[in-house]
């Protein structure tokens, strides 16, 4: 016979027809008393029980006058019928034993118990036997049909062979129907822990010959549609999403799209709705909702910087620009200079800066990045003392997620900078730090350079701007071509960032980072610097030295600030959040500098800051560090910069 469903009932709602042949008057009946499980259920079979004649009343009688009534007593249990499930399996599931009262309503539960084993039909029947030794009770069962195989249809996703590991325990026995509604939720529960929450066991149907056939509907996606997204064109969505049409519905695969969409800052939020299909009630519709923010803006703005000192800026920003995804930005800032400088070491000089960019994270809609930005720079230099840089170049970036391993991404820059020394020193101040002219000479020793980094990263993160758990590691190696007689030289670079999640508004951020000249001499002001606030905290820019090579490690607990943080109307009071670090580093293959200078080559700090997001500028950072190692000449407590340290 053929049957179909969509899922097996369970054991309370099937009809038992249980048979037994009952005791009355003190004396065993000829005909059995026919018994349901619950309710008024008839039964389907009446018991022959075979009787005794030996046994006569005289008999009963004087053995209830002993205190041990052998005519009410169960004597022996025997199971008959079955041939696959073990008999003593049977008998563990009943309360009646050997040595017990017979029970007309005890044994009805244990037939009941029997049942809701699963491996029988309704045709159970108890046959109580007498015999001069007591009660012998048969238990006669009917099992279900054995199992002989299980096929399944409409898995894509998950093998065959991981599905059938589900239900191996029910080949060859007989068809258990609470066993296999237990497997059918293991199913489902393994495509939901997957990612898969949609799919499901969507019919089964019983062939003669044993094999259970399962069709799974894995929930595939009919149509993504967007709403909300007045600027942004469809397709700038559609290739910022790995969930696409057609393709089997993975709610982890869409958290990843829904943070991809917000981490654009075109838009204020993002949600996802799933409805079925009209069109085809097997599959879904993914629709994704935007709520847009006005992108480009011109920003007027100013703070205060620990390398640029008080400084003042104007620019034009576009994350979405043309509502194509691409990034415009443009910056122009003057700057007073270095704060708390040391007048002994470092130029008094005024910063000037300008940044223009372009950027698209989907060059002619394919997976590739690409970005391109020029810039110029003049500053007092924090490599050379009491010397000024002049920085001017220009700079192409490409970089592409790898398939193969996921949340990795190649990126591969090519930099040209021409770079100009100029001199603040006076005769006095080299002769006070025994400073030949041969020595400042190379000191200074500008030039222009062509630089080749390929990089690799690894990024996890819940957040780009704003992380609270998740990885990012990077791993560049660079060569720096020098053009008119400029020095050739290569690096290695590598940066380990870990967010771990300690509660909600608490998060310990971990940094650990170090270079080292593969080949070549660096020139001086290209050398890796020890001290600042983008390295150990508590000391001035480069104050801890320079050299071929470096290592920190720094330990970040942010926390937000509850009390302010519910003053939703002040966005500024909203965005406040406090911090206490450990810094440490050390320099690697030092620079005479460092000893003409008196700087130490490492340094340890701690301290406590507070962050704070200001409008067109971005979020800005306040720390104030105690030097715990390093030298006191170059000991700078407060500590400024615009965004997260890393």
């Amino acid at each position: 016979m053929n049957v179909r469903f969509d899922r097996y009932p369970t054991a309370s709602a099937t009809l038992l027809a249980l048979s037994v042949a009952m005791i009355t008057n003190g004396s065993l009946a000829h005909a059995a008393d026919k018994l349901a499980p619950a309710g008024d259920v008839p039964a389907s079979e009446e018991a022959s029980p075979t009787p005794v004649n030996e046994f006569a009343p005289d008999g009963v009688r004087a053995a209830r006058g002993q205190g041990y009534d052998q005519g009410l007593t169960i004597n022996k249990v025997s199971i008959e019928g079955n041939k696959l499930i073990n008999g003593d399996k049977i008998k563990d599931t009943m309360v009646i034993r050997p040595g017990s009262l017979y029970s007309k309503s005890m044994l009805k539960e244990d037939l009941r118990r029997i049942y809701d084993m699963g491996y029988f039909t309704e045709k159970i029947k108890a046959v109580p036997v007498a015999t001069s030794d007591g009660i012998v009770l048969r238990i006669v069962v009917q099992e279900n049909a054995p199992v002989t195989g299980v096929h399944i249809d409409g898995n894509s996703i998950i093998e065959d062979n991981e599905l059938q590991s589900i239900f191996a325990s029910q080949t060859g026995m007989p068809q258990n129907i609470g066993q296999l509604n237990e497997a059918i939720e293991k199913v489902e529960k393994l495509y939901a822990d997957k990612g898969y929450v949609l799919a499901r066991v969507s019919n089964i149907e019983d062939d003669p010959d044993g094999v259970i056939n399962l069709k799974i509907n894995e929930g595939v996606i009919d149509k993504v549609q967007f709403v909300g997204n007045r600027k942004t064109k469809d397709y700038v969505l559609k290739r910022m999403m790995a969930s696409k049409a057609g393709e089997v519905y993975n709610e982890k695969k869409l958290s990843e799209d829904m943070k991809r969409l917000f981490g654009t800052q075109a838009f204020k939020d993002v949600r996802r709705v799933i409805t079925a299909s009209p069109d085809n009630p097997d599959k879904y519709n993914l629709t994704v909702e935007v709520d847009e923010k006005r992108t480009g803006a011109i920003s007027l703005g100013g703070g205060i910087d620990t390398s640029t000192g008080l400084f003042g800026s104007l620019g034009y920003n576009d994350p979405n620009f043309l509502g194509r995804g691409q990034n415009v930005s443009s910056v122009f800032a003057v700057g007073s200079g270095i704060i708390n400088r040391n007048t002994a070491t470092q130029a008094n000089a005024r910063t000037y800066q300008f940044d223009v960019g372009w950027s698209d994270p989907s060059f002619m809609n394919t997976s590739n990045s690409l970005s391109v930005n020029g810039y110029g720079r003049n500053y007092s230099s924090f490599n050379v003392p009491l010397g000024v840089e002049r920085r001017v170049g220009s700079e192409i970036s490409w970089g592409r997620p790898l398939k193969s391993i996921n949340h990795t991404s190649l990126g591969l820059s090519l930099r040209g900078e021409n770079v100009h020394m100029q001199d603040y020193a006076s005769s006095s101040d080299l002769s006070k730090f025994n400073i030949s002219s041969a020595d400042r000479s190379a000191q200074l020793k500008g030039g222009t350079f062509l630089t080749l980094s390929p990089t690799l990263a690894f990024d996890t993160r819940d957040n780009r701007f704003s992380p609270t758990s998740g990885w990012l590691n990077t791993v560049s190696v660079g060569g720096s071509y020098g053009l008119s007689g400029s020095t050739t030289y290569g690096t290695v670079n590598a940066n380990l960032r870990r967010y771990i999640k300690i509660r909600d508004g608490i998060t310990l951020a971990l940094n650990a980072q170090g270079g080292h000249n593969l080949m070549g001499d660096i020139p001086t002001f290209n050398m890796y610097r020890l001290g600042g606030s983008y390295s150990v905290r508590g000391f001035q820019e480069g104050g801890l030295g320079i050299g071929n090579g470096f290592l920190v490690s720094s330990a970040e607990l942010r926390t937000k600030i509850p009390a302010v943080g519910k003053m939703k109307n002040i966005p500024i009071l909203n965005s406040l959040t406090a911090a206490s670090f450990v810094d440490a580093g050390t320099v690697l293959g030092s620079s005479n500098i460092n000893s003409m200078f008196n700087r130490t080559t490492r340094g340890i700090s701690t301290g406590l800051g507070l962050r704070v997001n200001m409008p067109g500028v971005g979020p800005i950072r306040i720390d104030y560090a105690i030097p715990l190692m390093g030298r006191s000449d170059y000991i700078r407590h407060w500590n400024f910069g615009v965004g997260e340290k890393f």
